[in-house]
């Protein structure tokens, strides 16, 4: 007999979690709706009363993708990463020398506006320089009659392949139109120069509609000529005497 104790030991586990596992009121498969004593609406897995329960269908679970790594930094107000180094193609430094940071410019008397660069060392062949007006690059270095308003400079030095080598600071300037109205180194607004742009004249006015010609006026009616005279009766000419 003692060698079946440790089968009746092993046999009584097995039987236990079988009950369990066969049990039909084991687990939830589902949501349900009912009144509790007070007859107040109760959501439950477990109703005490399925057949008076009434099964509540859930629809598919609304699921939304993580935000990458940098939306997540900037939804928490992270600082921003900082942007990968430049390739080293032996460029120690580059900056915009001209104009100077925060000018007010006018036009037309500032225009052209030169922007002069310094870079070292000097430009190496096969690369280019490239001056970037926010954020368009300039067909050389200057800028001819450019639009009123903030301006932000940057210079870069690309290879062949457009890759940026090395690129300058931001660079911010203003850049005024004169117009009529605006006052010269007196003060004397009359003394202001017209604007440097073009501009157009105002449109034509249309004429008033020609007037109409009055009615010419009728002549009077011709006067009736007078009843013709009737001429006297012939008188009786004598016979000339004979000698």
């Amino acid at each position: 007999m003692k060698t079946w104790w440790p089968l009746l030991l092993l046999a009584v586990p097995i039987l236990a979690v079988a009950q369990i596992t066969d049990r039909p009121d084991s687990g939830s498969k589902g949501i349900y709706r009912t009144l509790d004593a007070n007859g107040n609406v109760v959501f439950t897995d477990n109703p005490p009363d399925k057949k008076r329960a009434e099964e509540v269908k859930v629809g598919p679970t609304n699921t939304m993708d993580s935000p990458p790594p940098e939306r997540r930094a900037e939804l928490r107000g992270d600082a921003p990463p900082e942007p990968p180094p430049l390739p080293d193609a032996g460029y120690e430094s580059v900056s915009i020398t001209a104009p100077d940071a925060g000018a007010n410019l006018r036009i037309p008397q500032d225009n052209p506006i030169q922007v002069q660069v310094s870079l070292s060392p000097a430009l190496k062949g096969g690369h280019r320089l490239v001056i970037l007006d926010n954020g368009t690059p300039l067909e050389g270095s200057v800028m001819d009659f450019p639009n009123p308003g903030q301006h932000t400079l940057v210079a870069q030095v690309r290879d062949n392949d457009g890759a940026v080598l090395i690129e300058s600071r931001p660079l911010v300037f203003y850049v005024m139109r004169t117009t009529a109205g605006t006052a010269n180194g007196d003060g004397n607004k009359e003394g202001g120069k017209g604007s440097a742009f073009p501009t157009y004249g105002s449109r034509a006015e249309r004429g008033s509609a020609a007037d109409t010609g009055g009615r010419a006026e009728v002549g009077g009616g011709a006067n009736r000529g007078g009843a013709a005279s009737v001429g006297g009766a012939a008188e009786r000419v004598a016979a000339p005497a004979k000698d």
